[in-house]
């Protein structure tokens, strides 16, 4: 669970980072990569999410 947990914490943080990168150096794109920033970070959450549904259920 803490692994699962702590793994998603650091990918939403990259895909944050990253897009703010993005951003800053195309400004111009900041709609799609937003989107494209949002969809990845709630994959990388799903990850935790499913992480702690297997807790509860072992």
């Amino acid at each position: 669970m803490a692994a699962a947990g702590s793994a998603a914490a650091l990918a939403i943080g990259f895909i944050g980072g990253k897009a703010a990168e993005a951003t800053g150096r195309n400004p111009g794109a900041a709609g799609p990569v937003l989107t494209i920033a949002v969809l990845g970070m709630a994959l990388a959450e799903a990850i935790a999410i499913y992480a702690l549904v297997l807790a509860f259920v072992k």
